[in-house]
């Protein structure tokens, strides 16, 4: 007679595999959710997989990731790549929303595609109205800004990764204290509980600066500077800075540059 694994034992499995992706699994954590009424991990677990983008969810303190903010471009004949752009070379209006550290929304198998797709190689994350932005700094300088990113070593996305398994270790730790021996699936109140002790669902309370879908560049993105004189200039110029401010506002998307060539 074959023995039956329990819900439990199959999620117990999975995550302590290292090489087993993380999307599967967490559709395990909604079906033993749903069948431990437990709406919070069924929540927390869909948020994980379909992502933070569009919710009034916030982001998790472990979806925070440091990483420096470049930019490719022109001076004259010579070009430049991922030189790092300082508070001084950002417009006013942007300075609040933009810098060294962003917040990933993304879902966890989007995620890991972004790793698996380059690997050992840094990956190029733009902001919103990156282009617009491009071309608000090569206003009145000798210098072109032909692309805006951040350069996000796999290191940091495979951290987020790492955090979401290790919490999935302790979800199956705590109900396993919780249970007695011989059970095989949770009670509702031993999930509640298992929650509780590894605070699983709360994000901080900072604000979201990642919420549009991912969008996968198939060739090099771009922004050129035509700005004529005169009242065009200064039209051109407000309408550049009320567009961007207003996306920076709503949200920082994150766009996943092609290689350059």
């Amino acid at each position: 007679m074959r023995f039956r694994r329990s819900r439990l034992d199959r999620l117990e499995g999975d995550v302590l595999d290292e090489s087993r992706p993380l999307a599967p699994i967490l559709r395990q954590v909604i079906t033993l959710g749903g069948h431990a009424h437990s709406e919070p991990l069924r929540a927390w677990a869909l948020r994980e997989l379909q992502g933070y983008e569009g919710t009034d969810v916030p982001i998790p303190e472990y979806r925070r990731i440091s990483a420096p903010l470049v930019m490719d471009g022109l001076v004259g004949m010579y070009q430049f790549r991922e030189q790092p752009v300082s508070m001084f070379d950002l417009p006013d209006f942007a300075r609040d929303s933009l810098g060294g550290e962003l917040r990933l929304g993304q879902g966890v198998g989007q995620i890991e595609s972004l790793i698996a797709g380059n690997p050992g190689q840094t990956v190029q994350l733009g902001p919103a109205m990156a282009a617009d932005l491009a071309v608000f700094m090569s206003q009145n300088s000798p210098r072109q800004v032909l692309r805006l990113y951040w350069a996000v070593h796999p290191s940091a996305l495979e951290g987020i990764l790492d955090q979401v398994r290790t919490r999935l270790v302790q979800l199956v730790g705590e109900l396993r204290a919780a249970m007695p021996q011989g059970q095989k699936d949770p009670t509702p109140d031993q999930v509640a509980q298992a929650l509780q002790s590894i605070n699983i669902i709360t994000g901080d309370n900072s604000s979201v600066t990642v919420t549009a879908p991912i969008a996968v560049a198939r060739h090099r993105g771009s922004a050129r500077a035509e700005v004529s004189g005169g009242a065009q200039q200064n039209s051109a110029r407000t309408a550049i800075v009320w567009a961007v401010s207003v996306a920076l506002v709503a949200a920082a998307a994150v766009i996943v540059w092609g290689a350059w060539s």
